[in-house]
C-alpha cells in the first residue's frame, strides 16, 4: 500500500510540475520576494511546525511578499503546500491523507517544491527555509515515517537540479535547525553556483526557531531588501528574539550570514594549513592539541562537548605559534568578506562565536567519525585534507 500510495503521489508531482505558471491565489511575477519554508514536521518537531505557521500567519503574504509552506507532520499523514495569508493559510496542494505522505528526506522532494514555487509564486529574489533538526555535515530533516534525512550532499544535488530546470536562483538560503553554520557545509553548497547568501546557526537552535513574524513584518514593510540585506536582518531578530524574551530565554543562540561566494577562498588556504599541520604534526602537535582543547566549541549538552569548534577561534590559538601565522593569515584576512554577519546572545558563546564552525572532536571517544565525514562532505575533505589532518592526528 505505500509503494501504491507514493507511486500516486509521483504522478501527482509530475502532473503538477507541468501546470499552469500562474497559480489562482493571486500570485504575481511582480512581487519582490517569496519566502519558501520547507518543513520537515514528520518527528517531535510537529508541534513547533503549528506555532511557528500560526506566526507566518500573522503578517501573511502581500502583493510584494509571498510566504509559502510544504510542511509534513508527524502526528497526522499526508503533506501540503500551504499559502500564508494574514490570519489563515490556503491549501494549494496535497491534504491529510496518506495518498499525499511525502518523503522530507528525499532530494527529489526538494526539486520539486522549489520547481512548485518557482512556477507558481514567481519573484525578483526567493528565500528558502529548511525548517527541522540539523547537525552540521550529518545532514538535515530527518522524516520519521520515511526513515530519512536529507544528505549535504543530497540538498546540493537538489538545488543543481532546480537549477538546471528553471534558471532560477536561490539568494538566501536559511537553516532554522541546530549546527548547519560549519565551513564543510557552506562549501559543499557554494559548488552549486545557486545559492547567494547561507544563514544558519553554529549551536543549536531552540523549539522556538526563528522569530518569523518579527523578520516577516519587516520584509513586508521593506520588500526592497537586497538578499545580504535580509539575511542581516534575520541574525538580528533571531538572537534580539532570544536576548529581549519574546521567543523564550536562550542563552546559548548564534545565527550567522554567511557570502557563499567568497567561501572557496577561505577553504583553499584552509588546505595549505592542514597540509603544514599533517606534514610537520610532530612539531605543531602541542599547538594544535591546544587549539583544539580550548577552542569554542558546540553543542551536545550544557558541557560544550561536541565536534564542532569555531573555526576563528580555531585558527587564532593556532596563530599563537610563529611558525603558523602564514598559513593562518589569508584565512583570517578574507574572514569579513565570508562572514557577512555574525552574533550571539548573552551566554558562553558571545565573544568567541565567530560564524562558522569546522568538525573536530576533542578526543577519540567523542564523536568521532572519519569515514562517515569522508563520505558526507567528500569535496571539502579532498580539497583541504581535513579528513587525513583528523586520521593523523587520531592515530
Amino acid at each position: 500500500m505505500r509503494f501504491l500510495a507514493l507511486t500516486l503521489t509521483l504522478m501527482l508531482l509530475i502532473s503538477i510540475s507541468a501546470a499552469l505558471v500562474v497559480a489562482s491565489n493571486g500570485s504575481s511575477s511582480s512581487r519582490r520576494w517569496t519566502f519558501a519554508v520547507y518543513m520537515v514536521a514528520d518527528n517531535n518537531l510537529d508541534t513547533a511546525a503549528l506555532e511557528d505557521i500560526h506566526e507566518m500567519q500573522s503578517v501573511g503574504s502581500t502583493d510584494q511578499v509571498g510566504v509559502v509552506v510544504l510542511v509534513d507532520r508527524f502526528y497526522v499523514n499526508g503533506s501540503q503546500i500551504l499559502y500564508i495569508s494574514k490570519g489563515y493559510n490556503q491549501s494549494v496542494w496535497g491534504e491529510w491523507s496518506s495518498e499525499y505522505e511525502l518523503n522530507m528526506g528525499d532530494p527529489a522532494t526538494l526539486t520539486w517544491f522549489l520547481e512548485y514555487v518557482a512556477s507558481n509564486y514567481p519573484a525578483e529574489h526567493y528565500a528558502l527555509v529548511l525548517w527541522d533538526h540539523g547537525d552540521g555535515w550529518n545532514g538535515f530533516g530527518w522524516d520519521d515515517t520515511n526513515s530519512d534525512h536529507l544528505t549535504v550532499e543530497e540538498i546540493k544535488n537538489a538545488l543543481i537540479n532546480f537549477k538546471d530546470v528553471t534558471g532560477v536562483k536561490i539568494d538566501l538560503l536559511g537553516f532554522d535547525a541546530c549546527l548547519m553554520a560549519s565551513v564543510e557545509v557552506a562549501y559543499t553548497l557554494s559548488l552549486t553556483d545557486e545559492v547567494s547568501v547561507l544563514v544558519a546557526s553554529e549551536d543549536y537552535v531552540p523549539w522556538s526557531g526563528w522569530p518569523y513574524d518579527t523578520i516577516l513584518s519587516k520584509l513586508v514593510e521593506n520588500p526592497e531588501l537586497s538578499p545580504v540585506e535580509l539575511a542581516s536582518l534575520i541574525v538580528d531578530e533571531y538572537v534580539e528574539s532570544y536576548e529581549h524574551g519574546t521567543q523564550g530565554f536562550a542563552p546559548y543562540v548564534t545565527l550567522s550570514a554567511i557570502d557563499l561566494s567568497q567561501v572557496r577562498n577561505i577553504v583553499g588556504n584552509l588546505g595549505y594549513l592542514a597540509n603544514e599541520l599533517m606534514t610537520n604534526l610532530k612539531k605543531h602537535k602541542d599547538t594544535l592539541r591546544y587549539a583544539v582543547e580550548s577552542s569554542e566549541r558546540f553543542w551536545f549538552g550544557a558541557w560544550h562537548q561536541g565536534p564542532y569548534i569555531d573555526l576563528r577561534d580555531f585558527l587564532e590559538k593556532l596563530a599563537t605559534r610563529e611558525s603558523l601565522k602564514s598559513y593562518v593569515d589569508p584565512v583570517l584576512n578574507d574572514w569579513q568578506k565570508v562572514v557577512i554577519a555574525s552574533r550571539s546572545s548573552v551566554g558562553p558563546h558571545k565573544t568567541n562565536c565567530w560564524g562558522l564552525t569546522i568538525y573536530y572532536p576533542r578526543n577519540k571517544n567523542q564523536f568521532y567519525m572519519p569515514e562517515p565525514y569522508y563520505v558526507s562532505v567528500p569535496e571539502f575533505t579532498q580539497v583541504t585534507g581535513w579528513y587525513d589532518l583528523l586520521v593523523a592526528y587520531f592515530s
